[in-house]
């Protein structure tokens, strides 16, 4: 059982040395919603940095969902406070966000694929948009499939997948363009112990060759998993 790492505060010696630069750095963040006054984030410090795998949990209302549209760009923050890569993304134009998120995987829960599409068609969607190659699209699918076993499903309709294929098209998907980093919200939701369990596998898998991972789980039998089979981080919110 490996231990576990806590989040601590990024400490910049060279702003030049790209070993030390964050993907997603969080600093100092205050921000509540203007129809509460409940502070969801006072002073929050967080950072990212690749091949992490990171847990973001805590209860509800907590924060996890504002969180992860921070990090998707569906939120926009104040001046200084959050940076991809040290670029400030309050000053990101709307062109920029649309870069920012082809640059970023993303499983959701309810799975948000595209129903007239077949699931090989909603994995490769993302190479489509960027117009690549053929052969690499080739190429990336067999990689993806080698990783979640595809090719049972892969004309089936998408009504006709259960929530586990669903959701392993969704992975596929966010993994296919080998993205910056994968944000995986509360994945696991409507998914049994068993599946869960092998969601939390893949994930693993995905970070062991090299992919930067955030979950965001309520989940305490996924986390308790999790620490017993890869190193992580662990931000719970709401403490």
């Amino acid at each position: 059982m490996t231990d576990e790492k806590q989040n601590e505060e990024v400490k910049f010696n060279n702003p030049k040395d790209a070993a030390n630069i964050p993907l997603i750095w969080i600093h100092d963040m205050t921000w509540g919603y203007d129809e509460s006054k409940k502070i969801l984030f006072k002073k929050f410090n967080f950072n990212l940095k690749k091949w992490d795998f990171t847990v973001i949990t805590g209860k509800s209302w907590t924060g996890k969902s504002t969180l992860v549209k921070f990090l998707i760009g569906q939120i926009k923050p104040y001046k200084k406070t959050l940076y991809y890569k040290m670029e400030d993304m309050s000053e990101f134009w709307d062109d920029e966000i649309q870069r920012y998120r082809r640059k970023i995987g993303i499983i959701f829960q309810d799975y948000q694929l595209i129903n007239s599409l077949t699931p090989k068609q909603n994995i490769i969607y993302p190479l489509v948009l960027d117009s690549t190659p053929l052969p690499t699209i080739k190429k990336k699918y067999d990689a993806v499939n080698k990783l979640l076993d595809i090719s049972s499903i892969e004309t089936t309709e998408i009504k006709k997948l259960s929530g586990w294929e669903k959701q392993k098209v969704a992975m596929a998907r966010a993994l296919i363009h080998a993205p910056d980093f994968i944000i995986a919200d509360e994945p696991t939701g409507n998914l049994d112990h068993e599946n869960t369990l092998q969601i939390a596998d893949i994930l693993i898998k995905a970070n062991q060759i090299g992919n930067t991972i955030v979950l965001v789980t309520h989940d305490e039998m996924l986390l308790s998993y999790l620490k017993q089979h890869v190193e992580i981080k662990t931000i719970t919110l709401g403490k």
